[in-house]
Formats: structure tokens, C-alpha cells, sequence
């Protein structure tokens, strides 16, 4: 009997060591499953957040933990930066963090195996960096460091198991296991996002000197200063994504900033009468404002919250949130600033903005400079309009465009009524007066691709392209009328103006022809008494000029 007994209890023995045994391959079959579902996870993902939450993921269900908190090695900053965290101290904030140091700790974890933080008792095994780090309020029970080739890429910090019981060795195995296949693919993934980064920043710098290449090219075709100007503020203000902006120049004869285009403006007609010259802008001395500081220090400058920089003086009514203000150089001094505002889509203006607004102006300055020089060699000192000689050339050029496309193009010779008077009996500065507001009255009076000029001392030009004898009618009376009824101060009398007007080709071809057509027409308005508008008639001979009164 008792031999049965004994038989039952050994029967008994085999059975409950059979069935762990049966638990322990159930175990390592799960685990295996677990893995290798694991594998195909982190195969299928090239993104590194995504793959945090799959590992940490895998990890707690696994174990039920009461806290984790995994970190992700930065070598730049030699820091473990925490990318997730459940169940810490409340004090734990999302951007929590130590140093990678020399050391026990750091041995430890170079051996890439899982190990125990805590001794028998439940005390820091690794007491000086716990302490100087902050490091229990992670909770830990066991350090998980992801290594691959050498280099540590991570480290997972776990709690107690939902059980209580203790990490076992199969445990361990498990979590080595698991962080090999997690520190490949994080280290694949971090390859991927860094390769993508280098990409768009690649994209992103042909992209920029593809800009600047194709602005070179355009600056190096539009001599006009005034159509240079919109040119480089719009390429400004489109590089840089933002709203609206500003070029000014220096001028040297008030010795302050002035705004010479503007673009983006909510009303486009205040926008046109900025840029016409019809309206006038605030002006800056050097050091005033934004615009002043950046022009004496030659030093680009951002600031992106206008209401609380107390750099920006004009918040009030400027309806300007962020602005980006950058120098134009040339030959080392400052000719003038860019002011790009209002950042679009975004906060404010980036380092990136800065530097590429920076080579936009540099190469703007350049061409800037000529153009101001060649403006200045072209321009009328006293009345800012062409003089003879750029006057004759465009004529020429365009009766040889209107020819091409067969169109009309008309020429007036304006000369103003008994200025020899003028200067006799008020002055020279008076006539210099009258001759500044008579040209400011022209260049009003006409539209942009018409060319004014001073043709002699008290005559001027103006050629009409792609206009006949009705437009020039209509043209030349409306200055003779504007001319009549202004006031110029220190005259007391009206000034007048006597207006010879010829068409191309019906009056002549050449420059010569046409030029002479128009001066015909014109002595016969002054022999027919001034302050008036004559078309030349066909073999009209010229009469005599009367004397000035």
C-alpha cells in the first residue's frame, strides 16, 4: 500500500514538473512569437517616434509595469534625453534628461546586457550618479541599454513587473534580446531621418542659389533704377514667404533713409502713389529705428514680436507683426536697407531667412550702385529728369522699335514762355525753382514708359511711344494746363508753356526729321502768341523764333 503511495507521489512529482516545463516552452514559444513579431514591427517602420511606442510598447505588455521611461542617446549634446516616460515621480517633466559621464553607470551600460539599478535591499547600485542626476524618480528596477556596433543608442529604464516577482532569467534574455533588434532599427531609422534631413537641407540650398542665380541674372538686365528697385523688393519679399516690405535708400542731400518702393500694401492705389513719388513715407536718420541701426551697423536684424521690442518704433500704426531688416553694401558703405515684414504662415523670420535675404542683398547693392550711377550720368542734376544725350538715344532706339512693329510714336518739344524774364527779373534761383516744378509737372503729367527730358536751358523733351497725334493732343494739353495753372513760389506771376508736337512715321522716320517737325510746330505756337499746342503740318517751314520779352 504504502509502495502505491509512493508511486502516486513520484507520478505526481513528474506530472508538475512536466506541466513547467510545458509553462516554461510556453514561455519561451510566446517570447519567440513576441520577437519576432517585434522584428517585423520595427522592419516595417522608418519612422523613429512610431518606433519608440512599438518597443516601449512591446516591453510593457509583456510585463506589466508600473513605470518606464525610455531615453535616446543625443552624441552631440551627450545627454540621455527621455522620449517616453510612464508612471515616474510627478516631477518629472517631458523634456527630463542626464549627462552621459564616465563611470561605473556608463561601463555598465557599454556592456549592452540588462542590469539591476537596485541592489538586494532595494537601494541604488550606481549611488553618485542617481543622486547628482536626479535618477530615482524613474522608479527602476533595471537598465536596458541599446547598443549596436559598440555604439549606445538608448537606454530603457523599467519598474517593478506586474507580478512582483522579480525579473527572471529568461526575463533578462528576453529584454537583451529585444533591445538587439530595437538598437538596429533605431539606429536605421536615425540613418533614414538624419539622410532625409541632409536631403531637404540640399533641396533646400539648390533651391535657394538657384534663386539667387536667377536674380543675378535678371539684376544684371534691368538698368531703370525704379523698376530695379520693385524687382529686388518682390524677389525679397517672395524668397522670404512674408507679406509686404520696403526698400529705402540713402539720401545725401537731407542725410536721412527714404522709402523708395513699397509692395504689399492692403490698398493698392496708396501702394502706386508710395512708388510714383506722389505720396511721401516716414523717413529714418542713421541709428533711428529698425532701418537706422541696421544702416550705420551694417548688421542684418530680426525681430519678431514688434509689440514688445522696443527697437521698433512705428508699432502703433503699422500693422507690422515680425520684421526682417537687412543692409545693402556696396564698396563697404551702406547705400540703403530692406525691410521684409509679416511672415507668412509662421511666427516669425528664420536664421534661414536672414541668410538668404542677406545674399539677396548683397547682390542687390551691386547692382544698385550701378544703377544709381548710371542714372546719375544720365539725369539732369537741378530737374531729376534725362538729359539731351540719353534723350536722343531713346528716341532713336524707340523709332526703330516703332518701325519693327509698325506702330506710332509721337514727339513733343515744350519751351517755356518768356523764361529769359524770369531769370532777369527775379533771380536765377527763382528760374532754377520754375524749371524744377515745370519738370516735378511733366513727369506727373505722363505715363511710365514715357521719356521727359531737359532738351535745352528752358526746353524739354518728351518722346510718347506707341502713341499717335490724338494721344499726344491730349497729353500736351494737359501738361500746357498744368504748367498755366500752377503757383511757383517767389514768382508773382503765371508761368506758361508753348508745346510743338510731331508723329512718327507720318511726320518722319529719322531723328532728325522728327525732331525738326516738332521744333516747327513749336516756334509756331510761340509765333502765334504762347501757352499753346501746335502739330506740325506737312512742309511746314520754320518761321522765325520772336524774341523774349
Amino acid at each position: 500500500m504504502s509502495q502505491d503511495k509512493s508511486g502516486d507521489r513520484e507520478l505526481q512529482r513528474e506530472i508538475e514538473n512536466l506541466t513547467q516545463r510545458i509553462a516554461q516552452l510556453d514561455r519561451k514559444l510566446f517570447d519567440m512569437s513576441s520577437l519576432l513579431q517585434a522584428g517585423k514591427a520595427f522592419d516595417n517602420t522608418l519612422e523613429a517616434d512610431p518606433l519608440f511606442t512599438i518597443y516601449t510598447s512591446i516591453v510593457n505588455e509583456r510585463f506589466g509595469l508600473d513605470a518606464y521611461a525610455f531615453f535616446v542617446l543625443d552624441d552631440d549634446k551627450e545627454i540621455f534625453q527621455m522620449v517616453r516616460g510612464v508612471g515616474l515621480a510627478e516631477d518629472v517633466g517631458p523634456d527630463f534628461s542626464f549627462p552621459r559621464r564616465e563611470g561605473l553607470l556608463w561601463q555598465t551600460i557599454l556592456q549592452g546586457r540588462p542590469f539591476s539599478t537596485v541592489d538586494a535591499v532595494g537601494q541604488p547600485r550606481f549611488v553618485v550618479p542617481f543622486q547628482e542626476f536626479n535618477l530615482h524618480v524613474l522608479r527602476s528596477r533595471l537598465f536596458v541599454p541599446l547598443v549596436y556596433h559598440g555604439n549606445v543608442v538608448g537606454l530603457l529604464s523599467i519598474g517593478e513587473k506586474g507580478d512582483r516577482c522579480g525579473y527572471s532569467d529568461e526575463d533578462v534574455d528576453f529584454l537583451g534580446i529585444l533591445a538587439e533588434q530595437a538598437s538596429v532599427s533605431i539606429t536605421t531609422t536615425q540613418l533614414y531621418e538624419k539622410n532625409q534631413r541632409d536631403k531637404a537641407e540640399l533641396d533646400k540650398t539648390v533651391k535657394n542659389l538657384s534663386i539667387l542665380y536667377n536674380i543675378g541674372r535678371a539684376l544684371i538686365h534691368i538698368s531703370d533704377l525704379k523698376n530695379l528697385l520693385k524687382f529686388i523688393l518682390g524677389q525679397a519679399i517672395e524668397t522670404t514667404e512674408a507679406q509686404k516690405g520696403s526698400l529705402m535708400l540713402w539720401d545725401a542731400n537731407i542725410g536721412r533713409l527714404v522709402v523708395r518702393v513699397v509692395k504689399g500694401l492692403p490698398d493698392p492705389k496708396v501702394e502706386e502713389a508710395i512708388n510714383s513719388g506722389e505720396m511721401e513715407c516716414s523717413t529714418f536718420a542713421a541709428g533711428e529705428g529698425v532701418a537706422g541701426q541696421v544702416f550705420v551697423e551694417k548688421e542684418p536684424m530680426i525681430i519678431n514680436a514688434t509689440d514688445e521690442d522696443k527697437r521698433y518704433e512705428e508699432r502703433d500704426a503699422s500693422n507690422v507683426n515680425s520684421i526682417l531688416c537687412t543692409p545693402l553694401v556696396a564698396n563697404d558703405e551702406a547705400i540703403g536697407v530692406i525691410n521684409i515684414t509679416n511672415k507668412i504662415g509662421a511666427r516669425g523670420f528664420s536664421q534661414e531667412d536672414l541668410e538668404l535675404l542677406n545674399a539677396l542683398a548683397n547682390q542687390a547693392a551691386v547692382a544698385i550702385n550701378n544703377a544709381t550711377l548710371y542714372e546719375m550720368a544720365i539725369t539732369d542734376e537741378l530737374t531729376k529728369i534725362y538729359i539731351r544725350r540719353f534723350f536722343n538715344l531713346r528716341l532713336e532706339a524707340e523709332l526703330k522699335r516703332a518701325k519693327r512693329y509698325g506702330q506710332k510714336l509721337s514727339l513733343a518739344i515744350c519751351d517755356l514762355d518768356h523764361f529769359k524774364s524770369v531769370n532777369d527779373n527775379y533771380g536765377h534761383q527763382v528760374g532754377d525753382e520754375v524749371l524744377v516744378q515745370v519738370a516735378a509737372l511733366l513727369k506727373s503729367s505722363l505715363r511710365e514708359i514715357d521719356v521727359p527730358a531737359r532738351y535745352g536751358g528752358e526746353e524739354f523733351g518728351v518722346i510718347l511711344p506707341e502713341t499717335d497725334m490724338e494721344g499726344a493732343l491730349s497729353m500736351a494739353e494737359r501738361i500746357r494746363q498744368s504748367v498755366a495753372g500752377a503757383t511757383i513760389e517767389g514768382l508773382p506771376k503765371q508761368i506758361t508753356i508753348s508745346i510743338g508736337l510731331a508723329e512718327a512715321p507720318t511726320h518722319g522716320v529719322e531723328m532728325d526729321e522728327l525732331i525738326r517737325a516738332a521744333d516747327t510746330a513749336l516756334y509756331r505756337a510761340k509765333s502765334e502768341g504762347r501757352n499753346r499746342v501746335c502739330v506740325y503740318q506737312e512742309n511746314e517751314k520754320m518761321p522765325e523764333k520772336p524774341e523774349e520779352e
